[in-house]
């Protein structure tokens, strides 16, 4: 079953970065991201200018932004000026706003918002004008076609996306429950605007993390999982597959969630504590992770594709992301080409 390996990292460090980016594009991967958080790592804009200076080959992506932190003219320049930078390899990437928004006390955009701020964007970047909040806003020195992709775990927000998105990225996704429930929305959407759901790029979020067990191995990134479930289920936990057992522990983790240490293993003991304390490290390793040695990794993703999952963004949250990606590039990644 041949499987798109994309892969994404936050930038702390320009001169580490620029190693990294080399690594990632002689392992393969054939989309290179980086996520929007101002309090915790660079901005995503610079760094993926750097990226797009770096690489040749794969595509570059902003995964993802949220409609409140930057006006839709101010991201519709830039993501016009990174098109012409990287040769139309770049893709856009939005959300409601999870961690950037939360370390600066804003409130998330609701789905209509970010609709709106969606539409603005494409419009502003393909045709120069556009109507937002009551004003025309105007960009008059470029134009391009940027896609643009959503990340979707809702009813709504899954529906939104089969409505306007060039592409959706989802998380917590990976079983057939999921992927069922996902499709079904994409698909109610897009046959709402005229549309199908093969107009769509999507792409599955999943941690893959090398490691002597399985065990051990998901044991490693609980912090990660805690960060992904606060994310999912922040809003409400209807209509996202939640058995009844984990619906009082996914609601005391999102009460005492840090997001001052969201996606940082190192120091999120205190989050990491919150998925074992309530029970729900097992379940939560299913829907996101793929875990152990060689072998069992390769398994998983084997077991993975079956359901129907052909593009992966593979999350590295581990010590040395080097090493892993030349991991990945000779003992996982040949076994999907």
């Amino acid at each position: 079953m041949k499987i798109t390996f994309g892969t994404g990292t936050t930038v702390k460090d320009f001169t580490a970065y620029r190693e990294w980016l080399r690594v990632a594009e002689a392992s393969g991967f054939a989309l290179l991201t980086t996520g929007d958080s101002q309090s915790l790592w660079a901005d995503p804009f610079v760094s993926t200018t750097v990226a797009a200076l770096e690489t040749s080959r794969p595509r570059l992506g902003i995964t993802v932004s949220n409609p409140v932190t930057r006006n839709p003219a101010v991201v519709a320049s830039s993501l016009v000026a990174l098109h012409d930078v990287s040769g139309g390899r770049v893709v856009y990437g939005i959300s409601s706003g999870d961690s950037a928004l939360r370390n600066i006390g804003e409130r998330p955009s609701t789905v209509d918002e970010l609709g709106e701020f969606v539409v603005a964007v494409r419009s502003l970047c393909e045709t120069g004008t556009a109507h937002w909040r009551g004003r025309d806003l105007a960009l008059r020195w470029a134009s391009a076609h940027v896609p643009i992709w959503m990340a979707a775990e809702g009813p709504r927000t899954q529906q939104l996306a089969g409505r306007i998105a060039d592409g959706v990225v989802l998380s917590n996704a990976l079983t057939p429950e999921a992927i069922e429930r996902a499709f079904a929305n994409l698909t109610a959407g897009a046959e709402a605007a005229g549309r199908s759901v093969d107009d769509l790029e999507v792409w599955w979020m999943a941690n893959v993390v090398p490691a002597a067990t399985e065990a051990e191995g998901v044991d490693s990134i609980r912090s990660i999982l805690a960060g992904t479930a606060n994310h999912v289920f922040r809003f409400t936990l209807d209509g996202k597959g939640v058995p009844d057992e984990y619906r009082a522990g996914l609601e005391a983790l999102m009460r005492e969630y840090d997001s001052s240490h969201h996606a940082n293993p190192a120091t999120a003991t205190a989050n990491a504590e919150l998925v074992e304390r309530y029970g729900l490290t097992a379940w939560l390793a299913r829907q996101s992770t793929v875990a152990g040695p060689p072998a069992r990794c390769v398994e998983r993703l084997h077991e993975i594709a079956g359901y129907g999952v052909d593009r992966i963004l593979v999350a590295q949250f581990v010590p040395d992301q080097l090493g892993f990606m030349r991991w990945f590039a000779e003992d996982v990644a040949p076994h999907f080409a």
